[in-house]
């Protein structure tokens, strides 16, 4: 992998990773067999799908489709892909449909464990698919663009996705990437984007951070931390 090359997937999937962590984990420490419990966690599985479809969507119609003139392999490849993740996604949600319609405690722990494996398996192929696409598909991708053409390219998927689903992404984002990464995120934001756009992003950090992390990183952007 060339390092020294635009990497448009970097700041997204580290996102979508962390969300899988943590979801993931979540799982595994919930007694899937009581309703109340389990409620946040089915809620927040729903969530990954719903991210999930519409970022491998996003990655289609912006990155894969125009390359199919030009590398129709690869473009291909990560389209089948996008399909296999669809279908691990629609039995997640069979399960959670599943899951609902239990109606004893015994039947609940049985479909939470079926869920538990089902999510380690999207999470499983997942993991191995983002990689890919920051190996296989970057370097089909800097063969064919200029950095500035893919960050171009990126910048008018990121202006097509909603406000409400772009602050669900900027959560995972901000949770997943390094102190580096989320200073350059963010001073990229305040000279190019809407101020209140920046405001919120500070929001949302100030809310997701720990404290010592959340004022190291306001300090580097020379933003004045509110008192308590």
């Amino acid at each position: 992998m060339n390092t020294n090359r635009h990497n448009s997937f970097n700041q997204i999937h580290k996102g979508l990773r962390a969300q899988l962590y943590d979801t993931a984990l979540k799982i595994q420490q919930t007694d899937m067999s009581q309703v109340e419990a389990a409620a946040p966690v089915i809620e927040q599985i729903e969530e990954v799908l719903f991210l999930f479809e519409s970022h491998a969507h996003g990655e289609d119609h912006y990155f894969n489709e125009p390359l199919e003139k030009t590398n129709p392999e690869v473009a291909s490849l990560f389209e089948k892909e996008h399909v296999e993740d669809h279908r691990l996604a629609d039995v997640l949600s069979s399960l959670i449909a599943s899951y609902k319609e239990a109606a004893t405690t015994d039947a609940r722990a049985e479909k939470g464990k079926h869920l538990f494996y089902a999510f380690n398996e999207f999470i499983a192929f997942n993991l191995y698919h983002m990689n890919k696409e920051e190996i296989e598909l970057n370097a089909a991708l800097w063969d064919r663009y200029t950095d500035s053409e893919i960050k171009s390219i990126e910048q008018t998927l990121v202006q097509s996705i909603p406000p409400q689903k772009m602050m669900k992404y900027a959560k995972w984002m901000i949770r997943g990437i390094n102190n580096k990464e989320l200073i350059h995120w963010l001073e990229e934001v305040r000279a190019f984007a809407p101020a209140p756009v920046f405001e919120m992003l500070i929001v949302i950090a100030e809310t997701e951070l720990p404290t010592d992390r959340y004022q190291l990183i306001a300090r580097a952007l020379k933003y004045e931390v509110k008192a308590a």
